[in-house]
């Protein structure tokens, strides 16, 4: 078997064009507010607004978004014959019979002819003074200043064609008339189109060429130019391409007329025999009108598909792949023979000049990442990412394996027709008969990044991952440095006379191994990432993922083509060939061809200008000038610039001068500006546009800003602040002399206030430790003692202590916590039960909610009602009784007590106690005087509420006290 396989897919062989050639276009629907897909006409106003006549309406184009303008009496949506005035008015209609004017970005209704039209189309000629409105059912002329109806015509128009100051139309009444309407001298003039037996004015379609009127025969596609002078019919050829399209309308650019049609544009050029078609492009739309705006990009409505944008004809794109497949790399083997590399794994031959290509199948479907072309042997080297390479030969069309050799190549620089420098993932080899692969040296085994050969200096240069390195032709190596640093490229490429290296999105300029020129954004390099470079003659092509640019050596000038189209960051290294840069995108090349017309086009930048404004966080109208009150200085600007894709292609600039001083520049596609809590002064706010690569717009026209000043910044308010400080300073004195008698007075209040709590406090603790009390404990300790109950009495003994002990330290607190209340209450009550000997049962029911150590009451606040109840109504009860002691959680500060029995009674007490001498109650004397002492102090806000609890013979049986406390 041989060492070599032969292997030939050949998948298709194509004779035409492989797929489309378009112009790079940037497409408008949904997504940026145009909601129609059917579009009829496009025009762009003074304010470089654009405009598109749709059928779902009228929509407007400022930059960023299209916006639609209603009119709410309007009866149907699509709107037609959009134009504009010799004034720079624009005018439409609908097929309902309403003519519209649009004044400030809204539709005013002109005249309402519906009911006479009766849904019929009507064409709309807008001239100097007059209107025509032309259907087949009616037609009108109209006073264009007043809207009144001049004439009604007895024609029944079919069609019409606009010129600059009139228009023809043929009458369905008059067979075989064409008739020619012209306003001069704001006169009407009508002129009978003389016949020619060539043509039937009975049957044809219309269109516009070099600024007259054609007409196409139905029968034999036979054209006829209207000569401008004698008004007569000349016979005309078209190229028979475009005798089979269906044609909507037509355009005069330049010299080149632009037919739009059913199956996209068709470019028309006039030469000795008659006209030839110059491009055909976009045939997959139906275009329906076209317009050139300021900045020379070309505006296209179609009938299906939304809005086309195509920013420069001269950059177009040659389809050669499916969608599915991407370009990897693509190399040149002559002035119209190009090889290309794709993601799966084909080879492909591209006939540039018979616009054909032949589609090779690489075994195993691995991406083509590297082709190297030898002229000499007329074979191309092809590498892979996988394990084997090959060579295809364009002689006799063989493609053979080499196996391992040129696998997952980084890059190759030929030095001659027998030598080959090829980097691997792994080193550097270098083969010095490149028909006999496998003989080669080793020049490095580091990982390499790219690899250039100077034709004029014999040098090399090879970037590692370390930096780069210079090779003699002897391979004595020389270190490249910048600032004495290491450097890398990743790519090279020659102009005439100098290599250029790139670096992080810069160039070098390399000499001798040595670095001797850069160029960066400061010379006016866009701010992107390089894709790829390419020197040709004394000039060197940068393709970056905004724009390719053009760098001339001896100018040392940057041109620039913006291609607006999103697709350009999937660009990779260009080639050059028969006259034109070739740019592997997608599944495309982009060609740019270096001779087309305004390839280098100096795009006009659109001038900011303010959309709406807002004032306190209220709109407000446009104005020249804004009077602020100092208490709402809040302004916000709305900024446009009305440019295709303004909001991606330029940031505006703005200072608000007397306030900024500097221009401040907003983040792209940023246009929101807003100035909070302006001082008081006279202001200017300026604007302006800035390009992305610096160039900036006109300074608007400034916005007068007056901020008012603070009624405490007036004379009058220095004038009376002078007053009121004066009065205010005898005034001063005189407060100040009542605080300190006032301080003086609540002093000495404070003293008795303080005075009368400790004797409060003392007369409390007298009374809970009254001499009775005590000495009935001692009788029970006593007892217990005589009877031998010696633990009884010390647990007795302990309580008494203890419970004098807490007197005694909550007599000198103004509060204590919940807890330690009902601890003291419950010794108090354990006593109490045992000196009584249990004549009564104690019910104490605590809320759980409440939190006992953290609230706060007033100390000993409790016991007195629980001793009344137990002296006073309990004692004297012949029954055992009943003593209830509730404490519920109100609120987070308010807590309830009830302290309640079930005795004799208040009133039956009190007869009792007359007969008692020297008896004085503490629940009468104090509680009343203590709750206002703490209310006073800021202390407890106490309610007591008694109430007299009766049985159901309604005699005495207890009492309830209520006790609500509420801490300040």
């Amino acid at each position: 078997m041989k060492n070599y396989l032969y292997i030939l897919v050949f998948i298709f062989f194509c004779n035409s064009i492989a797929f489309a050639q378009d112009p790079f276009f940037t497409h408008f629907g949904s997504n940026e507010g145009l909601v129609a897909l059917a579009n009829f006409n496009v025009v762009q106003d003074d304010q470089n607004l654009i405009w598109i006549g749709s059928e779902k309406g009228l929509f407007y184009y400022d930059g960023k978004q299209f916006t639609l303008v209603k009119n709410e009496k309007a009866t149907t949506k699509g709107i037609f014959n959009l134009q504009k005035d010799e004034n720079g008015n624009l005018w439409c209609s609908t097929i309902s019979g309403h003519i519209y004017k649009v004044k400030n970005k809204k539709l005013v209704l002109f005249k309402d002819l519906s009911s006479e039209l009766k849904g019929a189309f009507a064409h709309l000629c807008i001239l100097k003074k007059n209107i025509f409105f032309l259907s087949q059912t009616e037609s009108f002329q109209l006073d264009k200043q007043t809207a009144e109806i001049k004439k009604k015509l007895n024609t029944k128009v079919s069609k019409v064609i606009k010129i600059n100051n009139g228009f023809y139309y043929y009458n369905i009444n008059s067979v075989n008339t064409l008739t020619l309407v012209e306003e001069i001298n704001n006169e009407i003039q009508t002129t009978i189109l003389k016949e020619n037996k060539q043509f039937d004015f009975g049957k044809f379609q219309t269109l516009k060429l070099f600024n007259n009127a054609a007409f196409v025969r139905d029968s034999d596609k036979k054209v006829f130019l209207i000569k401008a002078k004698t008004k007569e019919l000349e016979s005309i050829t078209l190229p028979k391409t475009v005798q089979q399209l269906q044609i909507y309308t037509s355009k005069l650019i330049g010299n080149t007329t632009w037919l739009l049609t059913s199956k996209g544009i068709v470019q028309l050029v006039k030469n000795k025999t008659g006209f030839i078609v110059k491009n055909h492009f976009l045939k997959q739309y139906q275009i329906t009108d076209l317009q050139v705006d300021n900045e020379g990009n070309y505006w296209c409505t179609t009938l299906y598909n939304g809005v086309l944008v195509m920013p420069n004809l001269a950059v177009t794109k040659h389809y050669v792949l499916p969608k599915d497949d991407d370009i990897i790399f693509v190399e040149k083997a002559s002035e119209n023979i190009l090889l290309l590399g794709t993601q799966k794994g084909y080879f492909v031959v591209y006939n540039i000049k018979e616009k054909s290509f032949k589609k090779i199948e690489i075994p195993n479907s691995r991406p083509v990442n590297r082709i190297y072309y030898n002229s000499a042997s007329k074979k191309a080297f092809i590498s892979t990412n996988g394990t084997n390479s090959y060579t295809y030969s364009l002689h006799d069309e063989k493609l053979v394996t080499l196996k391992t050799e040129f696998t997952t190549a980084k890059g190759f620089a030929e030095i001659n027709k027998d030598s080959l420098l090829y980097l691997s993932y792994r080193g550097v080899l270098l083969y010095n008969n490149i028909q006999k692969s496998t003989m080669h040296q080793e020049i490095a085994t580091k990982r390499p990044i790219s690899v250039h050969y100077d034709t004029n200096s014999k040098k090399s240069y090879i970037s590692y991952i370390d930096g780069t390195v210079s090779y003699n032709h002897q391979f004595k190596t020389t270190p490249v440095y910048y600032n004495k640093k290491p450097i890398i490229f990743s790519n090279y490429t020659s102009t005439t006379h100098n290599v250029w290296a790139l670096s992080n999105n810069k160039l070098y300029h390399l000499n001798n191994a040595q670095i001797k020129d850069s160029i960066t954004a400061k010379e006016g390099l866009l701010n992107s990432q390089i894709q790829g470079i390419l020197g040709v003659d004394n000039q060197i092509w940068i393709v970056t993922e905004k724009g390719i640019q053009k760098f001339n050596e001896a100018t040392r000038e940057i041109t620039t083509i913006k291609l607006k189209d999103e697709n350009s960051i999937k660009f990779k290294q260009p080639i050059y060939a028969n006259k034109s840069l070739w740019i592997p995108g997608n599944n495309y090349l982009c060609v740019i061809n270096n001779d087309g017309e305004d390839l280098f086009k100096q795009n006009k930048i659109p001038n900011a200008y303010i959309s709406e404004v807002t004032v306190g966080g209220e709109p407000s109208p446009y104005k020249t000038s804004y009077l602020l009150p100092y208490n709402t200085n809040d302004i916000t600007f709305l900024l446009r610039a009305n440019g295709f894709l303004a909001n991606k292609q330029l940031v505006f600039q703005y200072k608000l001068k007397g306030y900024d001083a500097n221009w401040q520049t907003a983040e792209l596609n940023e246009d929101i500006v807003r100035y909070i809590g302006i001082p008081s002064g006279k202001y200017q706010f300026l604007i302006r546009s800035k390009a992305l690569n610096g160039d900036v717009g006109t300074i608007s026209e400034p916005v007068i800003i007056n901020v008012e000043k603070p009624f405490w910044d007036t004379w009058w308010f220095y004038a009376l602040a002078i007053i009121v400080a004066v009065i205010g300073t005898v005034l001063y004195f005189k407060i100040k002399m009542r605080i300190k008698e006032e301080e003086g007075q609540r002093t000495l209040e404070k003293v008795i206030l303080d005075s009368r709590i400790s004797k409060l406090k003392l007369e409390n603790l007298r009374s809970q430790m009254n001499p009775h009390f005590i000495f009935n404990s001692l009788g029970a300790i006593q007892d217990y003692v005589m009877k031998n109950e010696k633990y009884l009495a010390s647990d007795y003994l302990v309580k008494f202590s203890r419970l004098i002990r807490l007197y005694l330290d909550h007599s000198r607190l103004n509060s204590i916590s919940l807890k330690e209340e009902i601890n003291s209450l419950e010794i108090y009550i354990a006593l109490e039960q045992l000196r009584f000997e249990k004549k009564f049962e104690v019910h104490l029911n605590i809320d759980s909610k409440l939190q006992q150590d953290q609230i706060q009451v007033p100390p000993l606040f409790i016991q007195p009602f629980v001793e009344n109840a137990i002296k006073h109504g309990l004692i004297h009860k012949k029954n055992p009784g009943n003593l209830w002691i509730h404490l519920n959680h109100l609120a987070s500060d308010i807590i309830q007590i009830i302290v309640e029995d079930n005795g004799i009674g208040r009133k039956k007490s009190a007869e009792i106690n007359k007969k008692r001498r020297g008896h004085q109650s503490f629940a009468v004397s104090a509680t009343e005087e203590r709750i206002a002492l703490y209310k006073k102090e800021k202390l407890f806000v106490i309610k007591v509420d008694f109430k007299d609890k009766k049985d159901v013979n309604k005699q005495p049986a207890g009492t309830k006290v209520t006790i609500t406390i509420k801490k300040f």
